[in-house]
């Protein structure tokens, strides 16, 4: 099979692809009603594969395809021994958006997803212009939720979602940072606090108690020396004992220098003159 496809006013090809070849989009795992999988099964054993699954070519250059669509026949053609299946292949762009799609027409609550990946489609599906109030309906959570979550991942950089998704940051952390940080500033800081292992309750009292905003208040030319000054905080959070926020921020405060060694060699001071 090698035909052409339109969508969304652009073409596509569908070409037999190798089953042995594809994997997994991640995010799109989802549970399978056992009934309606064998179901699916005796249909394509009986009649092939009707309709075209939605894949889009890996970037890691093994040459393998990346699932967007069709979990439930690749799956069947898998255990039918089946060797290739017609596949639509497309971009990475379209394939986000494809994946977005999906997930909102689908009924949300049969997705295996993990909190972060439902947070990031939530915001995506704002973004992409759906009502507050049907989001909320379509994902089971209140309003408020989406709105809370349309503010924090709004404007959210690469590395954040990356962050986020390989679990350096959660979801709860992130907020905090959200609420403190200019989202220019922010994939600095995220990439600086997800070094260690600090809790958000300690982070906010970190924040608070060294007068974040007012830091970011100075303007660009000290944004370096804050960064150093939270990348420190937090490494001395790290190592202190458990014990209430205040508290351990009171021992980081203990602790503070008046200059920072920069990553070049350089020194920095938090003391104007020094």
């Amino acid at each position: 099979m090698d035909t052409m496809v339109s969508r969304n006013d652009r073409s596509f090809q569908v070409v037999d692809v190798q089953v042995g070849r594809i994997r997994p989009e991640p995010g799109l795992a989802r549970q399978r009603d056992r009934g309606g999988h064998r179901e699916l099964c005796r249909s394509i054993e009986r009649f092939g594969v009707l309709t075209p699954i939605t894949v889009r070519p890996a970037s890691d250059g093994t040459g393998d395809y990346l699932l967007i669509k069709g979990q439930g026949r690749t799956l069947a053609c898998r255990m039918l021994g089946v060797e290739t299946i017609p596949a639509l292949v497309v971009d990475e762009e379209y394939a986000e958006n494809e994946k977005v799609q999906q997930f909102l027409v689908e009924n949300v609550a049969r997705l295996r997803m993990r909190p972060v990946d439902r947070a990031l489609l939530i915001a995506r599906a704002r973004q992409s212009g759906e009502e507050t109030a049907d989001v909320a309906r379509r994902f089971g959570v209140s309003a408020a939720t989406v709105r809370r979550l349309e503010a924090q991942l709004d404007g959210a950089s690469t590395s954040e979602v990356a962050a986020l998704r390989t679990g350096k940051v959660n979801l709860t952390l992130h907020a905090v940072i959200a609420r403190h940080v200019p989202s220019e500033e922010r994939p600095d800081v995220v990439t600086a606090v997800a070094q260690y292992s600090v809790r958000p309750k300690d982070i906010e009292a970190l924040f608070i108690g060294i007068g974040w905003r007012h830091l970011v208040d100075l303007g660009p030319d000290h944004r370096r020396q804050r960064l150093l000054l939270l990348t420190w905080a937090c490494g001395i959070l790290d190592g202190l004992p458990p014990g209430p926020p205040k508290e351990r921020v009171r021992q980081v405060a203990l602790a503070l220098p008046l200059r920072f060694g920069g990553g070049d060699g350089s020194t920095l001071s938090l003391v104007a003159g020094r």
